[in-house]
């Protein structure tokens, strides 16, 4: 659910309005808070059905017209006291949007809308604006900040809107107006009200020790009871919705696997799901991909669109390099002693310096020669250039430069 500025407000003051009725009340244990429409409708029907008081008086008393007590009646008859919520003012959006903006920022949490509104785009949804995207988003926790803490509230409320929706589409008489004193409490179908009332008694109760005898005349639990008012400090009297869980038949693919079979879709609409399953090389069955296909309507692609700037193409067909390939030894492999067989020998003065170092130490300006020595030796760069080297370059020494431009040349920068 896309909610308003309204219904945004009116969920992030209560917590606030909770915690100002505790340090008003004597108890610990909270239950009714300022604008909250639910407690009035709930009292009022409360005088109606169980004292027995007229409309007309009910009317004067609270300043309600009859005709909203009647419609708090037909809501308490056929839901039950979740009916006697608020009603919360939302955007109207396409579910399958909704799903696939939700879907994106879960997968791929720092994506841009830009990106989402490129997709909802190729996928049919009409109507799509970058400002429509970021509220969903926010609806959902995902906001600039990226909190945690509001990705999990705004989940638990999102869960109870739809726990409210699966339940009111049962469609059921939890009461009757036919008998409104003996039906008003039923503990049995009408599980929010057996909470409503907990808490109603909890909260004029001024002393803790008070508390378990009431928790075991209505046959819960001290566990649940503390679960159940950490809810009501988050959400308010929306937290004592029976929260449905959503049923998944079989395997479900992963969210990421999920968007990138939709994003080869896209670039690629030829994919049937075999050809996907081979594409992604998933190790799942055809029937799995096939939800995704059916789900968001994938078989109707036709043309192709273009993600991040990119078409998809199909690979060039590479040729079979062949096995048989005969590499060339290198000079120091094909001549291992050929410094000892040419009788080459080491320059004079280098293997004078190499002795002073033996014992004394010996300032050299440029080094580098020095160290990178040994690792052409293993490279057999004098093998190389007695075997494949010009003529003129045997009578020489073995220079600096020779050896780094040798070590540029195979770095990569020009000699």
């Amino acid at each position: 659910m896309v909610f308003s500025d309204n219904s945004l407000d009116y969920f992030s003051l209560i917590q606030f309005k909770i915690r100002s009725a505790i340090a008003n009340s004597k108890s610990s244990v909270p239950y009714e808070y300022e604008n909250e429409v639910f407690f009035q409708a709930y009292q009022c029907l409360y005088e109606s059905w169980v004292s027995g008081k007229s409309q007309r008086q009910i009317s004067k008393l609270y300043n309600v017209s009859r005709e909203r007590l009647n419609n708090w009646e037909n809501k308490f008859t056929q839901y039950g006291v979740f009916g006697l919520l608020s009603k919360v003012s939302h955007i109207i959006i396409h579910p399958q949007l909704e799903k696939l903006i939700v879907l994106i920022k879960m997968t791929r949490p720092h994506e841009r809308a830009n990106y989402t509104l490129k997709l909802s785009e190729a996928l049919g949804f009409e109507e799509t604006t970058l400002n429509l995207i970021r509220r969903t988003q926010k609806c959902y926790g995902f906001g600039q900040r990226m909190n945690q803490k509001d990705i999990l509230y705004y989940q638990g409320l999102q869960r109870i809107f739809f726990s409210i929706e699966k339940q009111k589409n049962k469609l059921r008489n939890l009461h009757d107006r036919e008998s409104k004193k003996e039906t008003f409490y039923n503990y049995t179908k009408d599980h929010m009200q057996q909470r409503i009332e907990l808490f109603k008694e909890l909260s004029s109760c001024p002393k803790k020790r008070m508390i378990r005898p009431i928790l075991k005349k209505y046959g819960i639990s001290p566990n649940r009871f503390y679960y159940l008012k950490e809810r009501y400090l988050i959400y308010g009297v929306w937290g004592f919705v029976d929260l449905v869980q959503k049923g998944y038949t079989g395997e479900k693919i992963s969210s990421e696997v999920e968007l990138q079979i939709i994003e080869k879709k896209l670039m690629n609409p030829k994919l049937s799901t075999k050809k996907m399953i081979d594409e992604l090389n998933l190790k799942c069955s055809r029937s799995n991909v096939q939800k995704i296909y059916k789900k968001w309507e994938l078989s109707k692609i036709k043309k192709v669109t273009k993600i991040r700037g990119i078409v998809s193409q199909p690979y060039p067909k590479t040729e079979e390099i062949s096995t048989n390939i005969t590499l060339d030894k290198s000079a120091k492999v094909k001549f291992p002693s050929l410094i000892k067989s040419s009788n080459l020998k080491v320059n004079y003065s280098f293997l004078r310096l190499v002795k002073t170092l033996n014992y004394k130490k010996v300032f050299i300006s440029n080094p580098g020669a020095l160290l990178i020595a040994p690792f052409l030796d293993q490279l057999g760069v004098v093998e190389a250039l007695r075997t494949y080297g010009p003529e003129s370059y045997f009578s020489t020494d073995i220079t600096n430069t020779i050896i780094v431009n040798t070590l540029r040349i195979i770095a990569g920068f020009p000699s």
